[in-house]
């Protein structure tokens, strides 16, 4: 049975081809290990081709200078500069409006998700639209822990969201989707919008266990301000459903 599954899930990966999207904001310390780990895992799925694309949200630090030189020396890097820090939100959209490939994968620079699990993923895109990551002994400090419970907790109510981590930057998804999409989230929010849009299209949404790793370098660059700004975008995304199903009315 092993043997069938490894030999059904390497038949999956030799048809597929991915883009593998990542937003970066003053990585320096990090994004040459954290991609480095990206090729390496991908490589190792034996894909029928694949990208990756960097958007460098405008860092201050060494970030740009280090990625256009890793992208000199790899012809399946992409590196996209944005002058001006935008916000997650923007730096996705930016990089999933680029991607050229069958299937997307986005997930953070800072190498607290482990690719090792992108297999175990593949093997699911027979069955699912949208497949999320559920963070697995998060490390994290309690006090974003609790940040994020609270948060999953709020968007179950609203939106009748039925994952345990919704806000989990590791997703895997058909191009098509995105193509049929409109994201507004310029910040955090857009990791909830990606669901509840999927959602909405009737996607068949799977979520499988990822690992949790503390960060290697650097600092993160999220802030409480993050957290007022995504729960305004939040109200403003929620104020937009109410109108669209009282104008469908």
């Amino acid at each position: 049975m092993l043997n069938e599954s490894i030999t059904q899930s390497n038949a999956v990966s030799e048809t597929l081809t991915l883009s593998v999207v990542i937003p970066a904001y003053n990585e320096g310390k990090n994004i040459r290990a954290a991609l480095e780990s990206i090729i390496t895992e991908v490589s190792k799925c034996n894909l029928a081709d694949y990208e990756v694309i960097i958007i460098d949200d405008g860092s201050g630090d060494s970030s740009a200078e280090i990625l256009n030189e890793l992208a000199n020396q790899n012809d399946k890097v992409r590196v996209i500069i944005h002058p001006d820090n935008l916000g997650k939100g923007a730096a996705l959209t930016t990089g999933f409006r680029q991607a050229q490939m069958e299937w997307i994968l986005f997930t953070d620079a800072d190498l607290q998700i482990e690719m090792k699990v992108l297999p175990l993923f593949i093997e699911q895109i027979g069955q699912y639209e949208l497949l999320v990551g559920c963070r697995e002994n998060r490390v994290d400090p309690w006090s974003r822990r609790i940040i994020s419970k609270s948060y999953n907790l709020l968007i179950r109510k609203l939106f009748g969201v039925r994952l345990r981590d919704a806000h989990c930057p590791f997703k895997l998804f058909k191009r098509s989707f995105i193509d049929s999409i409109h994201l507004v989230s310029r910040g955090f929010f857009v990791d909830t919008e990606l669901v509840c849009l999927a959602m909405a299209h009737g996607c068949r949404i799977g979520e499988f266990r990822v690992n949790s790793c503390r960060r290697q370098s650097g600092v993160s660059s999220v802030k409480l301000s993050h957290v007022f700004e995504t729960v305004r975008e939040l109200l403003r995304f929620l104020h937009k459903l109410s109108t669209k199903s009282g104008n469908e009315a």
